[in-house]
């Protein structure tokens, strides 16, 4: 299981992909954030306002961008894509997907309560032999409007908690950039925790320092998490790690995006089994 936002599709997904696959040959799950679509289904114009470039200014550093669904044929991968916001005037849009080696059903999107951008996490459900599996791509607001509620706590605690309320069935993998500016303090991370969802089984607190790079040294914060709700002890275990592309995690990007992949390796009791 793959969790990674790829940075408006700045990140190199078939790299790490074609990484993953040469390392195991265990089924593949990612679930992506600022997944870039580009193509036409989207609307040639937006319907209200969007961003313009000044007359005169200077034109705009063009950056390669992987288009979402054409990552997943080439990939040969299964794809649910929840667009949840256009970029601007271009004829582009960005959100939460789902991409995997096994059959995706029961797809569904919502969205969360508005902070600052309209936010649609994305679930869909794993029909395994052990019972269904639910996986979910989530991203929350990183601040809040202009004034008091800047900082975006409150407003990504009533996101949280309506992405809980949400969030039914016994065995749940949430993948996603909480945006946690002021780290596992806030309200957010203690409505997750509440909803019986941990980072990893046996429960663990991740050990990195962040998963986030500024395009500068700072700031550097741990925003990205895999997690795990099993109420019915399926797993027998579930560690997460983060991918680096730097061996001392240098440079401003990591295999193309500000934000580190982080890998969750999931072993399942037998079907019908549970944990002793």
């Amino acid at each position: 299981m793959l969790s990674w936002n790829v940075w408006i599709g700045r990140g190199r997904l078939e790299e790490v992909v074609a990484r993953l696959r040469g390392e195991t040959g265990a089924p593949l799950v990612i679930l992506t954030q600022e997944a870039y679509r580009s193509d036409a289904t989207v609307p040639a114009r937006p319907a209200g306002r969007a961003a313009r470039r000044a007359a005169g200014s200077f034109p705009l550093r063009v950056r390669p961008r992987a288009d979402i669904v054409e990552a997943a044929h080439a990939l040969g991968l299964n794809l649910r894509y929840a667009p949840a916001m256009r970029n601007g005037a271009e004829r582009s849009d960005r959100g939460n997907a789902i991409l995997s080696d096994l059959p995706l059903s029961h797809a569904w999107a919502f969205e969360l309560p508005l902070v600052l951008e309209r936010r649609v996490p994305l679930a869909a459900t794993l029909l395994l032999a052990g019972g269904p599996v639910h996986v979910v791509s989530a991203h929350l607001d990183p601040r809040g409007p202009p004034g008091a509620a800047w900082l975006g706590v409150a407003g990504r605690a009533r996101q949280a908690a309506h992405l809980v309320a949400q969030l039914g069935g016994d065995l749940v993998i949430l993948g996603a950039d909480l945006n946690l500016g002021r780290g596992r303090r806030e309200r957010a991370w203690r409505l997750l925790h509440e909803a019986q969802f941990t980072a990893g089984i046996p429960a663990e607190t991740p050990g990195w320092r962040h998963t986030f790079h500024a395009l500068r040294a700072l700031p550097r914060l741990v925003l990205d998490y895999v997690l795990l709700r099993d109420r019915l002890e399926r797993v027998a275990s579930a560690r997460v790690v983060r991918l680096d592309e730097h061996p001392l995690d240098r440079g401003a990007t990591v295999f193309g995006s500000d934000h580190h992949p982080l890998l969750a390796r999931i072993a399942f009791h037998p079907a019908g089994g549970t944990r002793s």
